[in-house]
């Protein structure tokens, strides 16, 4: 896990068939209140990938945007 602009993320994998080598990416997002951590936003997407490091990375691009587009469309609200 990694913080991101105020948020906690986490990039996985998952595989897609147990008898496969090939990964999707899962991307989690968590926000801090007072009460502790929730998961914001879950995402699986993307390609497909043969690698799971690559799934990851990608899982971690997946929650960068969507704290991206989160924060646009808070600075559009102000």
């Amino acid at each position: 896990m990694t913080e991101y602009k105020g948020y906690f993320i986490l990039g996985a994998a998952l595989m897609i068939h147990h008898n496969s080598t090939d990964w999707r990416a899962l991307g989690t997002v968590f926000t801090k209140t007072p009460q502790g951590f929730f998961v914001e936003v879950e995402r699986v997407g993307g390609p497909v990938f043969t690698t799971k490091e690559a799934a990851e990375k990608h899982g971690l691009a997946m929650c960068q945007a969507v704290i991206e587009q989160k924060l646009a469309k808070t600075q559009v609200h102000k």
